[in-house]
Parts: structure tokens; C-alpha cells; sequence
């Protein structure tokens, strides 16, 4: 199923909308730049709090979550090699990534 290596010759049209991709990534990360810088404020107004409230009435959550993931290489180390073949699944999928130029 690889197509790896196959290119096409993006006509004006696309062009355009990676373009228009380019530059709306470029605010993306500017704006997530200064959300990060924010929520950092906030967090240390919170301090160990996990609700922030504004006038009284809740603003913000910050709350504790747990969550569990199985050890890959853990479990490569206690299985045997055919369980962990059972256990594998594989996925495809495609990565949409810009090109940097030099």
C-alpha cells in the first residue's frame, strides 16, 4: 500500500491553500504561545486548588486525572513473544507534514 516516494505537482488552486495552510499554522502556534503563557499564570494563582472562580461564580477546573496505559516494554520483557504478537495490532494512517526549507 506505499505510495512512498509518488509526488503530484500542486496546481494553483492547492497552492493557494497551503498557503493560506502555512500561514493559519503560523498563527495556531503564535496563539497557542500565548494560551500557554496564560494558563501558566493561571495555574500558579491556583496554586494546589483545583477550581478557580471569578466574581464568586466557577472559572476554571484543574483537577487530578488518572489514567493507565499498558508498559509496551514491560510487557515485551514478562510475556512470552507469541502473546505479545496476539496482543499487537498494527494501524495506518498518514501524516500530514510541512516540508522546512533550508
Amino acid at each position: 500500500m506505499s505510495t512512498q516516494g509518488k509526488s503530484v505537482d500542486l496546481d494553483p488552486a492547492a497552492s493557494a491553500f497551503l498557503a493560506a495552510y502555512i500561514e493559519a499554522k503560523a498563527k495556531i502556534k503564535e496563539w497557542e504561545e500565548k494560551a500557554n503563557v496564560a494558563a501558566d499564570q493561571v495555574k500558579a494563582a491556583l496554586g494546589d486548588s483545583e477550581i478557580g472562580k471569578v466574581n464568586g461564580r466557577e472559572a476554571i477546573k484543574w483537577t487530578f486525572v488518572e489514567s493507565k496505559a499498558l508498559d509496551v516494554k514491560k510487557a515485551r520483557e514478562v510475556l512470552s513473544a507469541e502473546l505479545v504478537a496476539q496482543l499487537e495490532t498494527t494501524r495506518t494512517s498518514r501524516r500530514f507534514v510541512l516540508v522546512e526549507e533550508e
